[in-house]
């Protein structure tokens, strides 16, 4: 297949081949299911998909929503057990943590829900401080703790330059381990309007640090591997992966041999184009699909 193919544009055997492409879907929800609001036709696109036999799960960067709000979000999009489907950077860590039967203090850079988390699977975490009063206080709190064997960032949008350095500092010890969760540059506000996300701050500690995290979000390939596992998946090549964004969707459907489809909610086609890494396929929405199942 030659460069991105718009799903919309194929002909009926063609969508037929494409759909016998494969058997599994996993979807991003943040830009693809929904922004601030459902995004038209998503939701009856899942119904439609699964009554062409597919499974479908979600995969998310997103440790930010509760539960709640997540079950809230599925449920508006006329999504049934869409959190019981869905695998987050907090699950995947916690999971790692466990599998490594750790059992030292872990350092986090994180947001609330990933703190809980942890702490709900057993785990002590420290993390701060919020602020310090200035130069001098900053230099008096750069110490480590002997105690913390792990370092975790996960969409803190809180962060600062003494949590920063506090993390560095960690790092610095070969047996501390760093895991990193959502590492996204940019997040999608509404369809073809981005903010800055927290990925630029993982950058600076990997580079000082000389650290290359475990990669417990998209687009890492230990994240796809622990969500097919939670899913039941065995074959990458069977799976579609449908996301917005390139840097985080579309590799890592690259990264772990799925399909991908990008939805132009936060790209547009000619960004898309211009990227050195492409999808396999493209639509304007999940709602423009709809038509065509």
């Amino acid at each position: 297949m030659i460069g991105p193919v718009n799903v919309t544009e194929l002909s009926a055997s063609a969508f037929k081949q494409f759909l016998d492409s494969f058997d599994h879907v996993f979807s991003d929800c943040d830009g693809v299911i929904w922004t601030n609001n459902t995004l038209p036709g998503s939701g009856e696109f899942f119904e439609k998909i699964k009554q062409h036999g597919k499974s479908v799960h979600y995969v998310s960067n997103n440790s930010l929503r509760t539960q709640e709000n997540y079950e809230g979000k599925f449920k508006a999009a006329g999504i049934e057990n869409g959190f019981e489907k869905l695998t987050i950077p907090s699950t995947a860590i916690a999971e790692y943590l466990k599998s490594i039967k750790f059992s030292k203090k872990v350092y986090c850079v994180a947001c609330p829900q990933t703190i809980k988390i942890l702490e709900a699977n057993g785990f002590e975490c420290v993390e701060g401080p919020e602020s310090v009063k200035g130069y001098e206080d900053y230099l008096k709190s750069l110490d480590g703790d002997p105690d913390v064997g792990a370092v975790v960032f996960d969409s803190d949008f809180r962060i600062n330059l003494i949590k920063l350095s506090t993390a560095i500092i960690h790092l610095r010890r070969p047996d501390v381990i760093f895991l990193n969760g959502a590492s996204d540059r940019y997040l999608p506000v509404k369809p073809g309007h981005l903010a800055l996300g927290t990925g630029p701050f993982n950058d600076i500690v990997i580079e000082e640090s000389k650290r290359e995290p475990i990669q417990l979000g998209k687009p890492g390939k230990i994240f796809g591997e622990f969500a097919m596992k939670r899913a039941g998946f065995t074959d990458p090549s069977r799976i579609l992966f449908i996301g917005d964004m390139i840097e985080q969707d579309v590799v890592l459907g690259k990264n772990c041999g799925f399909k991908t489809l990008l939805v132009l909610t936060s790209n547009t086609e000619e960004d898309m184009m211009a990227s050195n890494i492409k999808p396999d396929y493209y639509a304007e929405t999940l709602g423009s699909l709809v038509p065509l199942l």
